[in-house]
């Protein structure tokens, strides 16, 4: 059959392999000028826009945690090195004070010192434990609807770190969190002790790259798409420059926000389904300030701390440790933290359109899946599962299963 799929991301670009493998003619749609979608790797997909670097930095997605199967088995069949990561995260709050982790504890601290961080870092971790206590026999329906305050309910350093995971996760500022759907994120935060980290050897961007090599298909850049028409005979779609190509399936491989948009004849039960999406765009910067470490004494840096501003928490990622950089020089990706960040030390920032995930929109999620094929019209994406990479690789071989 001919496949159209739009959008040149994780899961476009594996639904894609897939079914160039399964012998379908495949081509891919991608508006932007390069591929990727989420991931993106400085000196691979994208270039320094703001200081030179030679370094193969991640500017996107960073690590991988051993519960992501469908993503694993997929490096293995590719052929993709996973390299482990020690992970942990520091909290620093505006007023001064510091929960380290214990990577940092084993890093910065000797002596009694070193004794009375783990006495803190113990605490916190033992007050969070109370999501744990109270959901480790929940079933996922359990969590459907439901938003995350309704599990994370005070104030307290414990749960604030548990919002602060969600954001870096999903990339969402901290006052949108309690509407966060906790179908999402208490899995997520339940896993995210108990199970081992990966990074990807050369880059993140280098399973794409993989893909290519094997891909017989082909792949469409720069393309903006106008409308998308569906009847029971197959797809058309029609670019701005009114150049229009028939396809027998497509599959939406887009943020679900940007579904209504492409789509000319909206059935009800997608107009319920995607209506209520928003886009979620945001830019990360990749920089080599180490003054925020610096003001607090630290020389070591954990693999990703939070630092609250003046006005918003942040996050900020040490990219020598979960990029696998030897240089001496450090690097540093983050989220919301620009207040702390000398201009000339920035070498790249990068925009990004996620969805914004709330207990709205995620609602309908469970009947997308169920009714993936209908209308010749197929979807995949991380929001159909976790919400994180897991999520986009395993739509992707549903989607292709489907197909067949």
């Amino acid at each position: 059959m001919r496949i159209a799929v739009i959008g040149g991301g994780a899961s476009g670009m594996t639904t894609a392999y897939l079914l160039d493998r399964q012998q379908h003619h495949v081509t891919v749609f991608e508006r932007q000028p390069v591929l990727g979608g989420h991931i993106r790797t400085l000196n691979q997909n994208v270039q320094p826009n703001q200081a030179p670097c030679n370094e193969r930095l991640e500017c996107g997605v960073l690590e991988f945690p051993s519960v992501f199967h469908t993503f694993i088995v997929l490096m293995k069949e590719l052929g993709v090195e996973l390299k482990p990561v020690k992970l942990g995260s520091a909290l620093f709050p505006k007023d001064g004070s510091h929960f380290f982790s214990g990577v940092t504890i084993d890093e910065n601290c000797t002596g009694i010192q070193r004794l009375i961080e783990y006495l803190k870092f113990d605490a916190i971790h033992a007050r969070s434990a109370g999501l744990w206590l109270e959901t480790r026999f929940a079933e996922m329906e359990d969590f459907y609807d439901q938003p995350l305050s309704k599990y994370v309910k005070s104030k307290g350093i414990s749960n604030t770190w548990l919002k602060l995971l969600t954001l870096y996760s999903y990339s969402m500022p901290l006052e949108l969190i309690d509407n966060f759907p906790a179908e999402l994120a208490v899995p997520m935060l339940r896993d995210y002790i108990a199970v081992d980290w990966f990074r990807i050897e050369g880059g993140a961007y280098s399973y794409i790259e993989k893909i290519l090599e094997r891909f017989k298909g082909e792949v469409l850049l720069n393309i903006e798409i106008a409308n998308l028409f569906r009847s029971p005979d197959g797809v058309k779609i029609e670019r701005l420059n009114g150049e229009i190509q028939e396809f027998d399936k497509v599959v939406f491989a887009t943020p679900p926000d940007q579904v209504m948009a492409l789509l000319a004849d909206p059935t009800e039960a997608e107009t319920k389904c995607f209506s209520a999406w928003q886009a979620n765009n945001v830019t990360t910067t990749v920089h080599q300030d180490n003054s925020m470490y610096q003001n607090q004494g630290i020389q070591h840096p954990t693999e990703f701390d939070f630092f609250q501003t003046e006005t918003q928490w942040g996050y900020n990622s040490y990219l020598n440790q979960l990029c696998g950089i030897s240089s001496p020089q450090q690097y540093f990706l983050s989220f919301q933290l620009e207040e702390l960040i000398a201009k000339e030390r920035i070498i790249h920032k990068q925009e990004h359109h996620t969805p914004l995930y709330t207990t709205e929109s995620f609602r309908y999620r469970d009947q997308v899946v169920a009714t993936n094929g209908e209308n010749n019209t197929y979807h995949a994406g991380a929001y159909l599962g976790d919400g994180l990479h897991e999520g986009a690789i395993a739509s992707a071989f549903r989607v292709a299963q489907l197909i067949g």
